[in-house]
């Protein structure tokens, strides 16, 4: 079997499909304010080193993790949406092959991406709302073990004043990983939809790729051939196509049937 990258130039290639670090970080400080605001919650119901009143606590996190879907659902969708624009913006793609100018183009984006998007956005609701929520289960796990795991007093209220650096390293995970998968979601839609099948794996080729996304089986794992509807099982005993995993910065770049 052949297989053709649509793409000459790796640099150009990489610098499309790997996760944006910038729509990484605008979204990250987004969620960031959630993060903030679900731990000046837990704080408001700290009295020492105690919550006053976890029951009353967890239902104000529960309510204002409801009030915000509006907003996370905003935030997903434009996540998405600045990922799409990042992708339709390489003339690289457009020269390159005609069936790479359709799976551009915005009819390609509506019927063939929107089950996949909508999904994604959904997740992605889910996981926003999660914030608020960890941080009530988490100051509440705090306040069982004062109470019945003989943790000091002053070690429970330094733990529970952490809760915003907690949420805002949460946030940053979800930021990150939600990205990834985004990117990898919206790429496989586009390529799948003008009949690619499969794919190279690629990874960002630094010294932080995690050892499962290094090798495989013993071999370089970067450069080896997957189908999209077999994502591979890796060393580590996970299995999904690259960016799906968290924390991956890893990318998928399709290999489009000959002309």
């Amino acid at each position: 079997m052949k297989f053709k990258s649509f793409s000459l130039d790796a640099k150009k290639i990489r610098s499309k499909l790997e996760p944006s670090r910038a729509i990484e970080k605008q979204f990250e400080r987004a969620l960031k304010k959630i993060a903030r605001a679900s731990g000046g919650i837990v704080e408001a119901h700290i009295n020492g080193a105690k919550l006053v009143n976890t029951e009353q606590m967890k239902k104000a996190l529960k309510a204002y993790s409801e009030a915000i879907t509006p907003w996370a659902k905003n935030q997903a969708i434009k996540l998405l949406g600045e990922t799409n624009k990042r992708l339709q913006s390489d003339k690289a793609y457009k020269e390159n092959s005609k069936k790479m100018f359709k799976i551009m183009s915005k009819e390609v984006f509506e019927s063939e991406t929107g089950l996949i998007t909508m999904a994604l956005v959904n997740e992605q609701v889910a996981l926003i709302q999660s914030i608020p929520l960890e941080a009530g289960e988490r100051a509440q796990q705090l306040a069982i073990e004062g109470l019945v795991g003989g943790r000091r007093a002053d070690e429970i209220a330094t733990e529970l004043m952490k809760t915003t650096e907690v949420t805002e390293s949460r946030a940053r995970l979800i930021a990150r990983t939600e990205t990834a998968r985004s990117s990898t979601a919206l790429n496989l839609a586009r390529a799948t939809s003008v009949g690619s099948t499969h794919y190279f794996w690629r990874n960002s080729g630094d010294k932080a790729v995690r050892p499962a996304h290094e090798k495989l089986h013993g071999k370089k794992l970067d450069g080896q051939v997957f189908a999209w509807n077999k994502p591979p099982t890796l060393d580590d005993g996970s299995t999904g196509h690259p960016g799906t995993f968290p924390n991956c910065r890893c990318y998928a770049e399709p290999i489009l049937p000959e002309e």
